[in-house]
């Protein structure tokens, strides 16, 4: 079964509200990453979470480039399916 955006995003969402200590609604409502306190403390704090949630190698620069919750879940569905 492919992964989709939709079947990882519930516990990409997930991570990223515990990592910004956020309501998951919140970041369903405001998804732009930048709006919360998204340094790069918190950036590698989500890194490793999310590779050991989904156990895999997520791309650095990629990851980097992402801006927002939905970003988040696509590219963590696209390297589960590649």
């Amino acid at each position: 079964m492919r992964n989709t955006v939709e079947s990882v995003g519930t516990e990409v969402l997930e991570v990223l509200s515990e990592v910004l200590n956020q309501e998951p609604e919140a970041l369903t409502a405001q998804p732009v990453l930048a709006s919360y306190d998204w340094d790069s403390l918190a950036m590698l704090e989500a890194l490793a979470q999310l590779e050991s949630a989904f156990g895999v190698r997520l791309e650095l620069r990629a990851f980097q480039a992402v801006r927002t919750v939905e970003d988040m879940a696509a590219l963590v569905a696209a390297t589960l399916n590649s």
